[in-house]
């Protein structure tokens, strides 16, 4: 597992952080999103209660929502319905922020699709080989990388639409 001096480092560097277990992605997510002032894109197939549902992850993505009328966090996801089964904390998050926070389910074209990304402000990646394995790697300075991923995901959320289940019901 990466400590904090270790991520403080990589901060400063170009070099890719090669990532092999939940923890690891999970502390980069966090470090990566504090990070972040204004954009963050996530596609998974159902945003890893392991690396998406702590408490410092939610207090980041809220900040940022918070912090600017022009924060834009898009999710692209297969299913949320394990999200809303087992209490994901992002839903409700979700549900609140709804002018900074839009997901949208994967349309049936790209479902095939099975590896997993986050990008940050354009330059900071997470990329899993496999949406289903915690293999894959982290830089927080790869902006070349982040528009190729970019433009994949922007294709993939405009054939996408919004998710009906994570709509905050009025009643």
């Amino acid at each position: 597992m990466k400590s904090d001096n270790q991520i403080s480092k990589f901060k400063k560097s170009e070099n890719d952080i090669s990532l092999s277990h939940r923890d690891e992605v999970k502390i980069i997510n966090v470090a990566l999103a504090q990070q972040s002032s204004r954009n963050i894109d996530i596609i998974s197939k159902h945003l890893d209660p392991g690396v998406f549902d702590n408490s410092d992850f939610i207090a980041a993505i809220k900040q940022l929502s918070i912090s600017s009328k022009f924060t834009k966090i898009r999710i692209l996801i297969n299913d949320s319905d394990p999200m809303i089964k087992n209490g994901h904390r992002l839903t409700e998050l979700i549900q609140q922020l709804t002018s900074s926070i839009e997901v949208r389910k994967i349309s049936e074209e790209y479902k095939s699709y099975n590896e997993a990304f986050c990008l940050y402000d354009g330059k900071g990646v997470i990329y899993l080989r496999y949406a289903d394995r915690y293999d894959g790697f982290a830089n927080f300075n790869r902006p070349r990388l982040a528009t190729e991923l970019s433009n994949f995901f922007n294709e993939v959320w405009e054939h996408s639409s919004p998710d009906s289940n994570l709509r905050r019901l009025h009643i």
